[in-house]
């Protein structure tokens, strides 16, 4: 199944004036709080040598001197640029819509917002979509072109469609990425399973993790008053006729338990996790995301 319009718009349009200010915004806005969150990288430790008479005395680290019956001093290092791939749903689930957007088309915006900020900061992108495999992979890099790179496979409309299988794909970012890395995984987790809580601890042991769940309303909830539906599965293509007024409680009660578990999910390995709807915009949740501090 693929796309047949990809509209996500992904690169400010300046004719627009309106969006392009309210894009400039976001974009300067998300850098500024990238870098403010990230700032608490600075230096790390790089290990111990011999203290000289010329070296800072409130670098000596005395425990470690008495253990080593010399004395030594801490040596710290930059920190290099910060790594963040990432990792996109692109199945046929996300190729779903009510509202004006795909969840593809929505979550290719915010992706664009966040990866241009990232960029801007200095910090290096990179991007795996995935449905039952892996379809396209990026290694982060650094710079403009790298950006750019990353907008052209998220809007090629080739990449998007095909089944779902979370555990191949996180199973495949584990063994591929050999760096340290945050992985900003995108998707609208539905149909959570058990299997999947321990894959996520097994990529929160080696990766920082942050979570951007998209959705579309009829994700959330049943249109009241719709009477009679027909609702098909986007992977089997198989149908069930639902009387919505019948079942639209059940059914959201269903949606809140899934949801409880994807939370659990991600609080369980330490991780963030936003939740966006595509009928609403994503501007103002995106900024108090990134402001309240991601454990990043």
């Amino acid at each position: 199944m693929k796309l047949k319009e990809f509209k996500a718009e992904l690169l400010p349009k300046i004719e627009r004036l309106s969006i392009f200010t309210k894009k400039k915004v976001l974009n300067d806005t998300l850098s500024g709080e990238w870098v403010s969150n990230t700032k608490r990288r600075g230096i790390e430790f790089a290990g111990y040598r011999a203290y000289t008479p010329n070296d800072d005395a409130s670098m000596i680290d005395w425990k470690a001197s008495l253990r080593a019956n010399k004395t030594l001093i801490k040596e710290l290092e930059v920190e290099r640029s910060q790594n963040v791939l990432f990792l996109v749903d692109v199945s046929d689930s996300m190729l779903f819509a009510t509202t004006d957007k795909l969840k593809c088309e929505y979550a290719a915006e915010i992706i664009s917002s966040i990866a241009f900020a990232i960029s801007r900061a200095g910090d290096n992108i990179g991007l795996a979509m995935f449905n039952d495999s892996v379809v396209s992979k990026i290694f982060p890099q650094m710079g403009k072109k790298q950006y750019y790179r990353v907008i052209k496979e998220l809007s090629n409309p080739e990449k998007y469609g095909g089944d779902f299988d979370m555990a191949k794909a996180i199973k495949y970012i584990v063994s591929f990425l050999n760096t340290r890395c945050t992985i900003i995984f995108v998707s609208d987790f539905i149909g959570v399973k058990e299997e999947w809580f321990s894959l996520f601890e097994l990529l929160s042991q080696d990766f920082a993790l942050i979570g951007i769940m998209v959705r579309d309303p009829i994700d959330e909830e049943l249109p009241r008053g719709a009477g009679h539906v027909i609702m098909q599965d986007p992977y089997s293509g198989g149908k069930l006729y639902v009387d919505t007024d019948r079942y639209s409680e059940k059914y959201k009660e269903n949606v809140n338990r899934e949801k409880q578990k994807i939370k659990e999910l991600f609080n369980r390995t330490g991780s963030d996790l936003v939740e966006f709807r595509t009928d609403e915009d994503y501007f103002e949740k995106l900024i108090k995301f990134f402001r309240r501090g991601s454990k990043i």
